[in-house]
């Protein structure tokens, strides 16, 4: 953080030490107070998420997991959406496996690997948005697009004592409709069986 530092010049003269006294205050009054006026949430800060979390999915037998390491620049222009985004994440896909859902030999494996392009923190919601830069043979028709499909992560990390950390995936959109837009993931509508994640946001200090 870059602090500025107020400096005053000893006068020669008396008379002009008093003439320049009151401007000098009245100016630095002035800033004080416009900073003041300033919502805190305007000031440049950081928020994001990592970590990786095991989806609550509707076929025991598979195992479906978002990991992710994705931070935003927030520079007070919105106050959910990063001036500026990076990080990566991973949508991987067991499949097939012990029908009771334990660790054990699965036949089939998906993956899909992410660039972010958009960070959303909106309290405990999360969005996150990027393109495919890798990917399991299911997803090669969206990763040799032109561009590489977008794809979309979505979270509610619960503090403890508050409820049900979730998860969500939103995929590409049908051939010839328009593309997902930046940050557009869609509700964080499953469960979470495994794992978990944490959310920094330097927003939330007070003062």
């Amino acid at each position: 953080m870059i602090e500025s530092t107020l400096r005053r010049t000893v006068p020669l003269v008396l008379a002009l030490a008093v003439a320049a006294a009151a401007p000098t205050a009245t100016a630095a009054a002035a800033t004080t107070a416009a900073a003041a006026a300033v919502p805190a949430a305007s000031a440049p800060a950081f928020a994001g998420i990592r970590g990786w979390a095991r989806m609550a999915y509707g076929d025991p037998r598979d195992d479906v997991r978002i990991l992710v390491d994705a931070h935003g620049f927030f520079d007070g222009r919105d106050p959910a959406v990063a001036a500026r985004s990076w990080g990566t994440f991973r949508i991987q896909h067991f499949m097939g496996g012990p029908s009771d859902g334990s660790d054990g030999p699965r036949p089939g494996f998906n993956w899909g690997d992410f660039r972010v392009d958009c960070v959303r923190v909106d309290g405990a919601d999360v969005a996150v948005t990027g393109r495919l830069v890798d990917a399991g043979p299911d997803w090669e028709e969206f990763l040799h697009g032109t561009p590489p499909a977008r794809m979309g992560v979505s979270f509610h990390v619960a503090a403890p004592g508050t409820g049900e950390t979730r998860i969500g995936i939103t995929a590409p959109p049908p051939a010839g409709a328009p593309e997902l837009a930046p940050c557009a993931a869609g509700p964080a509508d499953a469960g979470t069986t495994a794992g978990g994640y944490t959310l920094t946001d330097t927003r939330r200090r007070s003062g």
